[in-house]
């Protein structure tokens, strides 16, 4: 089954969604900030499970939001209207830089539908960022500077990316509307991930490159994170979906058998408590 490519109502707008595969456990993808769907290609392709990448309001081929509302947690609708729209009951979702913030917020709300998480080269919070470096954020979001700032952001992150990685990252990233990803990454000042995290019972994982890793150091998210799981990608860029496909779906593979194993198990036992959300608690 090839890839189907359609768009749905969502919360301010059309939201342009791809599909692939049939049956199993659905994988639905998020993408980072002034991503979109098209970086998942490579997965999609690889599942032969039904798996859903959308572009995120603002970006992509996806309707603005006439108000501007591109905070994380605003995106964390356009995740639920995909998932509703497409009847995905229980679903593992992933989510890539930016859309860690969004998959993880998502599933701190949701926990009885998101059977799994998949945190894709997450960073570390924003508030730990020194008032000077932050300053130099704002600064370079000013009309007459963001031509050369976001160049400067994205250079480093693309070190060791392919060259198709990298084209079709600066692509996108030139693509999308300044006041979008603008409001979007000032949003993280909000986000503390391993709040989100305490509140999602479910099996997480990082798959992160090893020079994020060596950047955040002790900040690294899975040092923070009880139980959370890590898988290292050596000689990649953050995009590293992109840049190591085979790696990245190797590790997804084991992850999403690993999840269904505990789905089968929680089906095989009698009837327990659950908490608000419906999930299952195990005493």
């Amino acid at each position: 089954m090839g890839f189907s490519t359609r768009t749905i109502q969502g919360p301010v707008g059309r939201l342009a969604v791809t599909t692939a595969g049939e049956g199993g456990l659905p994988v639905l993808f998020v993408h980072g900030n002034s991503g979109n769907r098209t970086q998942w290609a490579a997965q999609q392709a690889h599942l032969a499970q039904r798996s859903v990448s959308f572009d995120l309001r603002g970006m992509g081929e996806s309707d603005p939001d006439p108000a501007g509302r591109y905070h994380f947690r605003d995106f964390t609708e356009d995740v639920g209207a995909v998932a509703d729209a497409l009847g995905l009951e229980r679903f593992v979702l992933v989510g890539h830089s930016f859309g860690c913030a969004v998959a993880a917020e998502y599933a701190a709300h949701h926990p009885g539908r998101v059977a799994g998480l998949v945190l894709g080269d997450p960073g570390g919070s924003m508030r730990d960022l020194p008032p000077e470096v932050l300053g130099a954020f704002r600064e370079g979001f000013l009309p007459e500077k963001y031509g050369a700032a976001r160049m400067e952001w994205f250079e480093p992150m693309l070190r060791g990316a392919r060259p198709g990685t990298r084209q079709a990252v600066l692509g996108s990233l030139y693509a999308t509307p300044r006041e979008v990803m603008a409001t979007a990454t000032w949003s993280l000042l909000d986000c503390e991930p391993e709040e989100q995290l305490s509140r999602y019972p479910g099996p997480c994982l990082s798959i992160s490159a090893e020079a994020t890793l060596a950047q955040l150091g002790a900040k690294a998210l899975h040092l923070r994170v009880p139980g959370m799981r890590v898988e290292v990608l050596p000689a990649v860029s953050h995009w590293l979906m992109m840049d190591a496909p085979e790696s990245f779906n190797a590790t997804l593979d084991e992850f999403l058998a690993d999840v269904e194993a505990r789905l089968e198990l929680e089906d095989s036992l009698p009837p327990g408590p659950t908490d608000a959300s419906g999930a299952l608690t195990m005493s």
